[in-house]
Order: C-alpha cells, then sequence, then structure tokens
C-alpha cells in the first residue's frame, strides 16, 4: 500500500510540475497520480517478498512450528564440506518476552516468547593433516512455548 501511495504521490506531482498548460494542471495531475499508484502497486507487488512468508515462527496458538533445518558450519572449503562435527550446547539462561504483562484481551490467544541463551565448550577436531580449534560458542534461540 505504501508503493501505490508513494507512486501516486510522485505521479501527481510530476503530472502537475510537466503540465503544457495552467487549465490542465488539475487534470493531468489526477491522471498521472493514478497511473503512478498503478505503478507503485504493481512494481511492489512483483519486486517485494510476501511478508507471510518472513515469519520465523508462529504467532498464534493455533498455527504449527516448521522443523528446524541443519547448520552447515564448515562449507566454506571443498574439503571440510562433509564434516559435521558434534557441539553440545547447554542452556544458560531463558529470557521471557516481552518483559511487561499482556493486556487481558490478548491473554490465552497467543503464544508465550522466549530467548534462550546456550553454550558450547571448546572443542578441537583432528582431520587428516589438520586440526581445527572451535572456540566456544553461544547461540540464542527465539521460541514459543507449545
Amino acid at each position: 500500500m505504501g508503493a501505490a501511495l508513494l507512486g501516486g504521490l510522485v505521479g501527481g506531482t510530476g503530472g502537475a510540475l510537466f503540465s503544457p498548460n495552467v487549465e490542465s494542471t488539475n487534470q493531468n495531475a489526477y491522471i498521472f497520480g493514478v497511473l503512478g499508484a498503478a505503478a507503485g502497486a504493481g512494481l511492489a507487488y512483483f519486486l517485494l517478498d510476501d511478508p507471510q512468508s518472513s515469519l520465523k515462527a508462529p504467532m498464534l496458538l493455533d498455527d504449527t512450528a516448521k522443523p528446524h533445518n541443519e547448520v552447515p558450519l564448515f562449507d566454506f572449503s571443498p574439503e571440510l564440506k562433509g564434516i559435521r562435527p558434534e557441539v553440545n550446547f547447554k542452556p544458560v539462561k531463558r529470557y521471557e518476552v516481552p518483559l511487561e504483562k499482556l493486556p487481558p484481551e490478548l491473554e490465552g490467544k497467543v503464544k508465550k516468547q522466549f530467548i534462550i541463551e546456550y553454550e558450547s565448550e571448546a572443542r578441537t577436531l583432528e582431520i587428516d593433516n589438520r586440526t581445527i580449534e572451535i572456540s566456544p560458542l553461544k547461540a540464542w534461540e527465539h521460541v514459543y512455548e507449545k
């Protein structure tokens, strides 16, 4: 909707500024405003991602969670591409989000959100003639209650 408004504003302004005479200024602003709004909405539809696809997790209680994918750690090197080291994360702390209490009209309608902080210990991997030192890692997971 914002792209249509911006297109309409730009088109209308251009139609008014570049009108050949004073008598047709309003008509040109209207026509080019409508054309600009249509062009802006069309471009936004074709160029921008679907906002629904950017949701990372379900927000409502009746939505289902999507499975997590494996994170490839060594895909930067062809020789190490198949390596999947075992990294054990231990939960360290759990933060509840939001920090304020929900209003009564939202209680029970949305899931509680949490940020869970994890830590892993340092590891050393011996692979053929290579030694790879993995520093201690921290990870944060954003989850919803089940």
